[in-house]
């Protein structure tokens, strides 16, 4: 893994120089034992994740406890694509949240065998393109149901970061003209960047037509819809998943366990999306304190699960996290 790890250094700049944002935020810290990577070669267990609050709070969580374990941990946030490159080239370890079905087109573009799917973290989750409460009210809800309705949406549907699996399935609607969507338009930005509009158009009285997805508080916030989707253009119900490199359940079994383990339902995941947009507070932050509150879901999560230097998983943590709130 480690001279793997130099050449993609190399191949994760390249492309990082082609539109990719690299931000590195390291996790210091090492509960349980001294500090292993996740070759146990000395080198950190390195997550990829994206700009998206459910994201870096499963990431932070995870990273959390992984340092409680006794591993070093950095995060690297990128765009999706350079993320499954990551891992099939073995510079990234982990990666806590893939959407399927659409990430099914970045699985299929990796080399088979490089990178395994440990397990379903959240069994439940959509998709889709949204629209708010008026304009479902009047008959919007289906994809079917929009280019009717065209002068009202502007012809215009509000996605997220450039490279994103659902501004994918909306470029690919457009361009094959599915639902009639031919000469309609993607605009990108950002999670927040593509809120904001739907705000300012909610507030103006207009209608507006977005990226959504739960669990997400936008849900509550919006009133929003969900539209139905008959030609499976977002192929079918989505669920997330945790995707490691292929050598880290060898390498790491401990923590391969662990992954296995972790699963989170709406409720939870809602309420992490929540604190990390809400809160005012920092990501590990908000990692630390969810984790102070909620020792019968990490104990499930961490049965059977023992540190590097042998203690078990729950007691590693509980550890852990006392030694960083006495920071």
């Amino acid at each position: 893994m480690g001279d793997k790890r130099g050449a993609t250094k190399k191949l994760l700049v390249g492309l990082t120089l082609l539109g990719s944002a690299f931000v590195f935020s390291a996790c210091g810290g090492s509960g349980g034992g001294g500090a292993q990577g996740g070759g146990g070669s000395g080198e950190p267990v390195n997550f990829g994740t994206v700009d998206w609050p459910e994201a870096i709070a499963k990431t932070n969580v995870s990273a959390t406890i992984v340092e409680a374990l006794g591993h070093e941990t950095e995060i690297q946030q990128l765009g999706v694509p350079v993320i499954f490159k990551g891992l099939e080239q073995g510079d990234l370890d982990v990666f806590v949240e893939a959407w399927f079905p659409t990430m099914d087109t970045n699985m299929k573009q990796v080399e088979p065998g490089s990178v395994e799917s440990v397990t379903t973290n959240l069994p439940e989750a959509t998709f889709s393109v949204a629209v708010n409460r008026e304009a479902c009210d009047a008959g919007v809800e289906s994809h079917e149901d929009l280019d009717q309705y065209k002068e009202e949406f502007e012809g215009k549907i509000y996605g997220i970061e450039p490279g994103n699996d659902g501004n994918k399935v909306v470029m690919d609607m457009i361009k094959n003209d599915t639902y009639g969507l031919g000469d309609w338009e993607l605009v990108e930005s950002s999670t927040n960047g593509m809120l904001s509009e739907v705000d300012r158009h909610i507030k103006d009285g207009e209608w507006v037509a977005f990226t959504g997805w739960e669990p997400h508080w936008m849900g509550q916030k919006y009133d929003m819809c969900l539209l139905e989707d008959p030609e499976m253009a977002w192929g079918g119900p989505s669920h997330v998943e945790t995707l490691v490199t292929a050598d880290f359940g060898e390498d790491t079994p401990e923590l391969y366990q662990f992954f296995e383990q972790m699963k989170v339902d709406k409720e939870i995941q809602g309420n992490w999306i929540d604190m990390i947009d809400n809160s005012g507070k920092e990501p590990e932050e908000v990692a630390t304190e969810w984790l102070q509150d909620n020792p019968k879901v990490t104990d499930k999560w961490l049965s059977g699960v023992e540190s590097s230097d042998g203690t078990p998983g729950p007691e590693a943590l509980a550890s852990h996290l006392e030694e960083q709130a006495g920071k």
